[in-house]
């Protein structure tokens, strides 16, 4: 094996003695000092050291010092030396600014898999000695201590996320009051408190990190498994059953998109959609309606390995952004399941108030309405008791141009503070408190626009010179993708 050092034991000792740092005494005066630590048996090598090699200097106190006095195989602890565990991980993309700052994106990038070896177990003897000029510095830096283990106390030696040696507890196993003997000699040696503490540890040996290729997503395995290429019809019209069994059917599967009527803003229901399902639009905003079998979620889960909690799951946008949440099948349908998009990975609203030429803070509607089946007079019982703001996404024209003849419901207080009168389709309108103005104006917008329907928490973008859902709908297979062992 190739020579390595990675600190292990020095960082057990390290953070045993951060435990004992910080630690005061306190004279009869009221002065408080912190009490030093440092490595080394005070009594032999640490004392001469601060004795500078003279005995005519004699070493300040009190001051602790911490040392090993064991290293063990633990023989209790061991296991298969042969096991290696393999883990995947997944970075998200960055990409480094002008300032030298790593800016992350909502795309996946590198992906790595690391082997790790069994580790093997040891047991860490430590003992920290308290040296003190008298028994009242030594009670006080006793009590301090001691609290702390009942009777162990836990550490972390990394913060490393696949470091699965990091976590140990230390333990207090023996206390020695004093190194004097009674009665005392002409001698008055500095008395020394020693306390001991063992540690159960691992120590491994490096892991093999591999990073993955570049392919993320596999729509169909196209060889056979005697390694020769399939049948082109095979693959288009799955023709072959027993290759139908062999794909993976979250991937074989599409899948419809919803917003959930649970009064959460960013709860959505995804149900799947077999090859021979029909998605039916009902209307122009892009209603969506699935005609065909249902199918049991948890089935495709089985075939994913099993369903982990805080598992994520991945949609794909035309932009080639993917929205990502955790999801769970929802109890009371089997076949729905219940995904909770990360809040930062839905779409902003962009609206653009054509009155301010900016970016509206809002950015929201109150209500998509059909001007000649609604009356907002009639709706808050008079114009004047409208609210302040109220905005409709408007589903028809109304009103005329060239003069202010239109639907009473529409029109100002009195009908009469208006010249001309037009409110178009696909606009949205504020009311200003004397008549509806467009903040939005459809045929002069070209830039893809984000709103969201306050009554039902649906967003919708402004495309193509229509408005449809922004991301709710239909997802074909490969535009869609499960993450059973995320960060």
């Amino acid at each position: 094996m190739d020579y390595f050092y990675d600190g292990q034991i020095r960082r057990y000792v390290t953070q045993f003695m951060r435990i004992f740092i910080g630690f005061k005494t306190e004279t009869g005066d009221g002065t408080q000092s912190t009490v030093p630590v440092m490595y080394g048996d005070l009594t032999k090598q640490v004392a001469n050291i601060i004795r500078e090699n003279s005995e005519n200097k004699m070493p300040t106190v009190p001051r602790m010092a911490c040392y090993i006095t064991g290293l063990e195989l633990d023989n209790t602890r061991l296991s298969d030396a042969s096991f290696v565990s393999k883990l995947n991980i997944r970075e998200r993309d960055y990409s480094i600014n002008e300032q030298g700052n790593a800016v992350y994106s909502g795309s996946q990038g590198a992906a790595y898999t690391v082997e790790r070896l069994m580790p093997t177990p040891f047991t860490l003897s430590m003992k920290c000695d308290i040296w003190t000029s008298n028994t009242d510095q030594k009670l006080q830096l006793l009590e301090q201590i001691l609290v702390l283990f009942n009777p162990s106390l836990e550490i972390q030696t990394t913060d490393n996320y696949i470091d699965w040696t990091s976590l140990s507890a230390i333990y207090l196993n023996n206390i020695s009051f004093t190194s004097r003997s009674i009665p005392a000699g002409t001698e008055q040696d500095i008395d020394v408190c020693s306390i001991d503490f063992t540690m159960p540890i691992y120590l491994t040996s490096p892991a093999k990190v591999k990073k993955l290729g570049i392919v993320q997503t596999i729509i169909a395995n196209i060889f056979t498994e005697q390694g020769d290429v399939e049948d082109l019809t095979t693959l288009v019209y799955n023709e072959n059953e027993a290759k139908a069994q062999e794909i993976v059917p979250a991937i074989d599967y599409g899948v419809l998109m919803l917003k959930a009527n649970n009064g959460q803003p960013y709860d959505y229901n995804v149900t799947l959609v077999d090859r021979t399902d029909v998605v039916q639009s009902l209307s122009k905003l892009g209603i969506e309606l699935k005609v065909g079998d249902d199918v049991d979620w948890e089935t495709i889960l089985n075939v994913q390995s099993g369903y982990t909690p805080g598992a994520k799951i991945y949609f794909k946008q035309p932009t080639g952004f993917e929205m990502v949440g955790t999801f769970a099948i929802n109890p009371a349908d089997p076949n729905t399941l219940v995904v909770t998009f990360d809040q930062d990975t839905i779409p902003t609203n962009t609206l653009i108030d054509s009155n301010i030429n900016g970016v509206d803070a809002r950015g929201t509607i109150d209500a998509i309405i059909d001007p000649f089946s609604f009356n907002p007079v009639e709706r808050w019982n008079g114009a004047e008791n409208i609210p302040l703001g109220t905005r409709y996404l408007m589903l028809e024209t109304i009103g005329d141009p060239n003069n202010a003849d239109g639907p009473d419901g529409w029109k100002g207080p009195d009908g009469s503070t208006q010249t001309s009168f037009v409110l178009r389709e696909n606009d949205i309108v504020e009311w200003d408190g004397t008549a509806w103005r467009p903040v939005f104006v459809a045929a002069s917008t070209l830039q893809v626009t984000y709103v969201t329907n306050l009554r039902t928490g649906i967003q919708y973008k402004w495309e193509n010179e229509q408005w449809l859902k922004s991301f709710e709908g239909e997802y074909a297979p490969g535009f869609w993708r499960f993450d059973m062992n995320p960060l």
